[in-house]
């Protein structure tokens, strides 16, 4: 059995521009998309430099957060369609000319472009395991990620482009198959971290996570993920099946819950979701439990 996450990476890009005032509401935010964000003077000069950024819209409401930088909320205004207003009451248009690259917004002061660029963030397995890896990008930061294949170990490499350390790689044996990376700023101090997800082998199919944080922009260093059994009420009743993602600021795992008497290919005790907020510790990167939720 695997367990499928399957609101994984955020709502659809279709959703996104052909319905604006309405979302498909999953569990856990997913009506929410990494994103682009850049600024321009007119609506015809695209923006020289641009930011990773979070989309978010909810019931006609969208929120854009920058990563490292600032936060922008609009209101849907009089029920007219790309009419909104910003907390401070001042009118904002959605403006036509992106098409399916992302949504342009008039500020009163400026032009917020948004562009929809998921293949910089993911790599699928599949593209992990091509002889060329799978290419990922944050801003100038460039990483190539490849995990071998055919075994039940496998070697993970990545190489970065854009750090000022010339030594700005990595390489892990990973126990089980990495089956995604992508990357992410969840601390929002502007670098990005890069999160590959690994499955053991076997019908547990456990899952773990080797991840890598930029630092200032020089070099890469571990993240650390604690063990779940330093926590026995979030251990009790996981039997693997756990997959990851990355959801706005929090790393997320998913897993279903097993009763005392369920099977390994039948758990009935409702799935329970552990939310991991990024901190800078005395020794590296940790990843802090922050939120547990427990669905039925």
């Amino acid at each position: 059995m695997r367990f499928s996450f399957s609101w994984i990476h955020y709502v659809s890009v279709v959703t996104l521009l052909l319905v604006p005032t309405v979302f498909w509401i999953s569990p856990v935010n997913a009506d929410s998309i990494r994103a682009e964000c850049g600024f321009s003077d007119t609506a015809e000069q695209r923006p020289e430099t641009s930011s990773s950024c979070m989309f978010s819209q909810r019931q006609g409401y969208i929120h854009i957060a920058i990563d490292g930088g600032d936060t922008y909320s609009f209101s849907p205004t009089g029920g007219l369609p790309g009419n909104y207003h910003d907390d401070e009451g001042r009118a904002i248009y959605r403006q036509r000319g992106l098409g399916d690259e992302g949504q342009l917004f008039k500020l009163p002061a400026t032009y917020l472009f948004v562009f929809w660029n998921p293949s910089s963030w993911d790599c699928s397995q599949e593209e992990l395991n091509t002889a060329g890896g799978c290419d990922l990008n944050y801003g100038g930061i460039s990483f190539n990620v490849h995990a071998s294949q055919g075994s039940s170990l496998t070697q993970l490499q990545i190489n970065t482009r854009g750090l000022t350390s010339s030594g700005a790689s990595q390489q892990a044996e990973l126990d089980g198959t990495a089956y995604r990376a992508e990357l992410a700023d969840l601390d929002g101090n502007g670098w990005p971290e890069i999160y590959v997800y690994v499955s053991s082998a076997g019908s547990g199919s456990y899952g773990s996570l080797a991840a890598y944080a930029v630092n200032s922009g020089k070099s890469l260093s571990s993240i650390y993920l604690p063990p779940m059994d330093q926590s026995p009420e979030v251990n009790e009743g996981y039997m693997g099946h756990d997959e990851f993602s990355v959801v706005e600021n929090r790393l997320v795992r998913r897993f279903p819950v097993y009763k005392a008497e369920d099977t390994n290919a039948q758990p009935t005790g409702g799935t329970r979701q552990l939310q991991y907020r990024l901190e800078a510790g005395e020794a590296g990167w940790i990843l802090q439990l922050d939120r547990v939720v427990e669905f039925q």
